[in-house]
């Protein structure tokens, strides 16, 4: 396909304010002469959007409700111009359910013997957890999508769209193959982290459907490519989300009373920050704490802070615009992510793009070793790797660290280093623009490896 041929990009909700890596892709895509169309499920989460994401939602699409007037009229025209085809989507649909049944047991191989339990969630992240994670449930909710997925092909035949690419694996890629059986257009779709591992079911079906499955992270490709099996293996291609250079750079460090640890991220238990405020408690040095962003653990997480007597230096910044958060990577001393893997539901971060951010403005990191995230960071090399779920692991390597200002020296420039080499925003994006144009995909794999 061509630069100019229109692609729609279809998100579960969008723009959002915690998925910022999107954001920038659409924008970066579109400097590359991509012709990108927005649509939306939903509409976003919060109002507070970052400036450029306030700017684009003027011109998002969001699907109408599956109960409104043009939906149900879209779905009447349907069944009476081609009913044979809408009952065979949904039947497909059922049939792909049912096929990758057995993508729990791929699932359970990806889980850890030190995931953290849920008991760190409120009553309400648990009954969501529990609806979320259900297989019968997530087939109903995948099935409630057919009327919308009707709705969302005559507008995009209308307007003379023929290309369809889903962010997220689960319901808007969803979304996207029902599109393609009902209308016969090609679609795509980006996997990224816990959308993959909450419900595998019907991802098999998904690769083996689509033109290609972008993923952040090689460890998500293998997971992808045992789902939809050999004959669909080239067709996942690892793409990083990358850092943007220009902004996330190293900048001189302001004299500070107290050493500062910087933390970001959603405030949801598989992010760790209650692992990171006990490691903080247990420290030798006082050290100051900043963590940025916001979410439902806010109240459990500052309860937390007071109940070990370290309130007075932990700060709760709530969600910032990424120039400020540049300004408190360069006031930090470390940087450190303490996510865990859910025990449950899987739930868990792959390679968390602010790991990355911190690394690019020359700040050393300290991580957990799950997932994805020993793509980017080397343990001893760019940053340092502690297990999941242990404080006082974790407390260990921050005081080490405190100590060892070489040894944090020395961390924080092989890790812009390794940012530079590897995930460099513009790099990854021009492979991301050759494969919307039609490279293919197994090139784009070979070259994003």
């Amino acid at each position: 396909m061509s630069g100019t041929r229109p692609i729609a990009f279809l998100f579960p909700a969008f723009p959002n304010l915690h998925q910022t890596f999107v954001l920038w892709e659409v924008l970066a895509l579109r400097r590359r002469g991509i012709d990108i169309t927005l649509y939306s499920i939903k509409p976003p989460l919060t109002r507070t959007q970052q400036p450029e994401g306030a700017a684009l939602q003027r011109e998002v699409t969001y699907l109408p409700s599956t109960l409104s007037p043009a939906v149900l009229a879209a779905n009447l025209a349907m069944l009476l111009s081609a009913p044979g085809r809408y009952l065979r989507a949904c039947a497909a649909l059922v049939r792909g359910w049912w096929r990758d049944r057995a993508a729990g047991r791929e699932w359970k191989r990806t889980r850890v013997s030190d995931a953290a339990p849920d008991r760190e969630l409120t009553a309400l992240e648990f009954v969501r957890g529990y609806v979320n994670r259900s297989p019968g449930l997530y087939l109903l909710k995948s099935l409630w999508l057919v009327p919308g997925a009707v709705w969302l092909g005559r507008d995009l035949r209308a307007r003379g769209i023929d290309r369809l690419h889903a962010h997220w694996a689960s319901y808007s890629a969803t979304m996207a193959l029902l599109v393609h059986w009902l209308f016969d257009i090609p679609f795509s779709f980006s996997a990224h982290a816990y959308d993959i591992y909450l419900v595998p079911r019907l991802l098999g079906v998904k690769v083996r459907e689509a033109e290609f499955a972008v993923t952040c992270a090689r460890v998500n490709a293998d997971f992808l490519r045992a789902l939809g099996g050999p004959a669909a293996a080239a067709r996942v291609v690892v793409n990083y989300h990358g850092v943007d250079l220009a902004r996330f750079r190293p900048l001189a460090a302001r004299p500070a009373d107290l050493p500062c640890v910087v933390t970001c991220g959603r405030l949801e238990p598989y992010k760790g920050h209650h692992i990171l405020l006990r490691a903080m408690a247990a420290l030798r040095h006082p050290v100051r704490c900043v963590v940025v962003g916001e979410g439902p653990q806010r109240q459990r997480l500052e309860e937390l802070a007071q109940a070990l007597g370290i309130a007075a230096r932990v700060e709760f910044t709530g969600p910032l615009p990424q120039t400020r958060l540049a300004e408190l990577y360069a006031e930090a001393d470390l940087f450190v992510l303490a996510s865990v893997i859910l025990e449950r539901s899987g739930k868990r971060d792959v390679i968390p793009n602010v790991l990355a951010e911190a690394m690019a403005m020359r700040v050393p990191v300290v991580a957990t070793r799950i997932s994805g995230i020993g793509e980017l960071v080397v343990d001893g090399v760019s940053g340092r790797l502690v297990p999941p779920n242990d404080a006082p692991a974790l407390a260990a390597v921050i005081d080490e660290l405190l100590d060892d200002v070489p040894q944090r020296r020395r961390l924080a420039l092989a890790g812009l280093e390794r940012v530079q080499v590897e995930f460099d925003r513009e790099v990854n994006i021009d492979a991301l623009a050759a494969l919307f144009r039609g490279a293919p995909a197994a090139q784009q794999v070979a070259a994003a490896r």
